[in-house]
């Protein structure tokens, strides 16, 4: 049997894929077929929700999930139909389009992937043929919650102080402690900001320190040999709108590049470096 359906997509009207919630989401589901379809409905289906996953070796140890969004609606077809009624629907050969517009709910959270979890929102569409024949496709956007560093407290737009002190060496031989004082410039940021780290370590034990190493989630000491690793955390707020001066003009530093949007693919998901 010669395949019929030869292009079947979802196509959002903001090709950035990228919006805020309260906005609107719209587009039209995109139909190409060759011959004469007979149909009994195209179904839509708007999903938001969050996953959390923790495994251990391997093995999954606890998951939850939770529902934002869950809207489905019929752009062909009509409900059940009736005893001895038809309502299926012939479609013709070439394009067909199916237009849709949603407000999506105030107060979502953004889109957010990780390595534990992740909150996602997505389109799915599914064409069923009278032959039972269903064609399904799918099509993510993102979603970013705006937070304007303008409006927060202005504590976070203060230097950022944290101190650790912690003992090195085994439990009935200690060799000393290692104080570690970090401070940032501030507590709030929005992505392309460069963070501004001072620390300053001081070594009173006899174990070497290997290196140190900031990352975006917590400050790493490793020490030499088998002894375990000081963490010191400083949370720190990654915000939407960025500080403006009275005059309304950005705060730029050097170094700071402002993305226009957020990026789809994250490649950094499937890598080793954040185990």
């Amino acid at each position: 049997m010669a395949k019929k359906l030869q292009k079947f997509l979802i196509l959002l009207d903001n090709e950035s894929l990228l919006y805020f919630p309260g906005s609107f989401l719209s587009g039209r589901v995109f139909v190409e077929l060759d011959d004469h379809t007979q149909v009994s409905g195209l179904f839509f289906h708007i999903l938001g929700e969050g996953v959390v996953q923790l495994s251990k070796r391997g093995r999954s140890d606890f998951s939850d999930k939770e529902n934002y969004i869950d809207f489905r609606m019929r752009l062909l077809g009509e409900g059940q139909p009736k005893s001895g009624s038809n309502r299926e629907i012939v479609l013709p050969p070439g394009v067909q389009t199916f237009p849709f517009k949603l407000g999506l709910p105030l107060g979502l959270p953004s889109t957010f992937l990780g390595k534990h979890g992740w909150v996602q929102y997505y389109c799915k569409v599914a064409l069923k043929e009278s032959s039972g024949v269903v064609h399904k496709n799918q099509q993510v956007f993102i979603v970013m919650n705006p937070i304007d560093l303008n409006l927060e407290p202005s504590l976070l737009m203060q230097p950022f102080h944290c101190e650790i002190e912690d003992t090195l060496g085994l439990t009935c031989f200690t060799s000393g402690t290692v104080t570690c004082r970090v401070r940032l410039d501030r507590g709030g940021y929005v992505p392309g900001e460069s963070i501004s780290i001072f620390a300053n370590i001081e070594n009173s034990s006899k174990v070497t320190i290997r290196k140190t190493k900031a990352v975006l989630t917590e400050f790493f000491i490793y020490p030499k040999g088998p002894e375990k690793e000081i963490k010191l955390q400083l949370p720190i707020m990654m915000a939407t709108y960025p500080i403006r001066n009275t005059d309304g003009t950005l705060q730029r530093k050097k170094g700071t590049h402002y993305p226009t949007v957020l990026p789809v693919f994250r490649p950094w998901l499937s890598t080793n470096t954040l185990k």
